[in-house]
């Protein structure tokens, strides 16, 4: 019975955290910008857990980046301006479909037809379409930062290139597995949460227009990372591993905040409960 009370309560603690934050201020410090880009992408449903986010970032990381960050199409850009306007650093504000017009006018139409019907496409067209000006690093939305990333910032790497952070197993679209002829050794346990990339021919260096084609339209949500593992193994890997970046679900019923010796951690679904947990205690 005491199990089942403590499961049941590492549940539904966390939504009264969630609830208590909406009245709690963002307080930030001043830091001094960086050149490095991050890029965001954010919608209706997911605009609170980036303000978290970003909030973790602007008081952790020792320097702020610059942030880019792209609307799905379900929130102006406007109400997002208005719900960042805590963030000190240089900000830039964009629609998802920007990035898409910015490959079909390079005659990639596979993934502007991914991007038109899958979130997960929108997040490599945008990926790929910054990465091809600039270095990023891509921040999904359920990561907070416990303490100061920008050391494990990419450096001095100028060719084109990719690499993403450590997944807690190895999982990935098996139709494309088959069509890069890769295996999940080669791959390890890549994820797609934090991706750097930079580079101009990264989409057709790897084939991606004919990649999306042999699966269009039936695209998996593994498709994305897949990718990204694809393009990672060939270049940069796992760039930030568990020590790093935590991406685990041993703790997913408890009650105790996630320790503060990594520098970050990716809350995905099956522990994103946690993640309104440890926002009320690192904010």
């Amino acid at each position: 019975m005491i199990n089942n009370i403590k499961n049941s309560l590492a549940y539904r603690i966390p939504i009264i955290y969630q609830f208590l934050l909406k009245f709690r201020p963002y307080k930030t410090r001043y830091s001094e910008p960086s050149e490095n880009v991050i890029v965001m992408m954010t919608g209706k449903a997911h605009i609170n857990m980036v303000c978290i986010c970003l909030l973790t970032i602007s008081k952790k990381w020792s320097r702020l980046p610059a942030l880019i960050i792209i609307s799905d199409g379900t929130i102006s850009e406007d109400k997002i301006a208005k719900r960042l306007k805590f963030w000190k650093g240089k900000i830039s504000i964009d629609n998802w479909e920007k990035s898409c017009n910015y490959h079909l006018e390079r005659g990639r139409e596979a993934i502007g037809q991914y991007a038109k019907l899958n979130a997960f496409g929108k997040k490599l067209a945008i990926i790929l379409h910054h990465a091809e000006s600039k270095p990023v690093v891509w921040i999904d939305s359920d990561i907070l930062f416990f303490n100061d990333f920008l050391p494990f910032w990419p450096k001095d790497i100028e060719e084109t290139s990719c690499g993403g952070s450590a997944d807690w197993k190895a999982a990935y679209d098996e139709r494309l597995l088959s069509f890069f002829g890769s295996n999940l050794v080669k791959y390890g346990s890549f994820n797609a949460g934090m991706v750097y990339a930079h580079g101009l021919n990264l989409y057709e260096k790897y084939n991606i227009e004919f990649a999306l084609n042999a699966i269009h339209p039936n695209y998996d949500f593994l498709s994305e990372q897949t990718i990204f593992a694809e393009m990672a193994s060939n270049s940069l890997g796992i760039l930030w591993d568990q020590n790093i970046i935590g991406n685990f679900h041993e703790d997913n019923q408890s009650l105790t905040p996630t320790k503060k010796k990594l520098i970050g951690r990716h809350y995905t679904s099956n522990v994103r409960h946690l993640f309104w947990r440890d926002a009320f205690f690192l904010t």
